[in-house]
């Protein structure tokens, strides 16, 4: 009993340690790239995006289609291609924050972390910045380090 439990016990450890080199992983890819430069070039959304916002992430082809964002109530949902047309999911809030990773940056966070989301969804962070008129560049946070977010990838989203 004892080495089984030294089994698996060594097994969560190997788990957890490649789980935290993975997310450093992709932080360090995500953070050097040209789409980090860009993101930091970015200015808070003037005005807060209303609406529909289509939504893409280059080089992969995703159910996801894009966010519904309620202004007024700083409130939106994820949009997916589903059997039946387009399907609502994945609720989320939004306020002007500091970025997680980019403190001197004012960003739209899109905050996940609400009752009904799935555990491993409220773990995550998206943040958006204008680029362009009707254009936003977004990235993708996973919080698991307290005071470490990781850095898992960009996204677009245009009016």
């Amino acid at each position: 009993m004892r080495r089984i439990l030294s089994f698996l016990m060594a097994l969560f450890v190997i788990a957890v340690a490649g789980l935290l080199a993975y997310g450093y992983y992709r932080t360090l890819l995500s953070e050097g790239s040209p789409k980090q430069a860009a993101f930091v070039k970015g200015l808070f959304p003037s005005p807060v995006p209303n609406g529909f916002l289509k939504g893409s992430v280059d080089g992969l082809e995703v159910s996801w289609k894009g966010k519904k964002m309620h202004a007024r109530d700083q409130t939106g949902i994820n949009i997916f291609a589903g059997e039946n047309g387009e399907e609502e999911r994945y609720p989320f809030k939004t306020d002007h924050a500091k970025g997680l990773r980019d403190p001197a940056l004012d960003v739209l966070r899109i905050d996940y972390d609400l009752p009904g989301n799935p555990f491993w969804l409220r773990r995550i962070t998206d943040e958006i910045v204008q680029v362009e008129r009707g254009t936003y560049l977004g990235k993708v946070h996973l919080r698991i380090v307290p005071g470490y977010p990781f850095t898992m990838g960009y996204f677009r989203l245009e009016k």
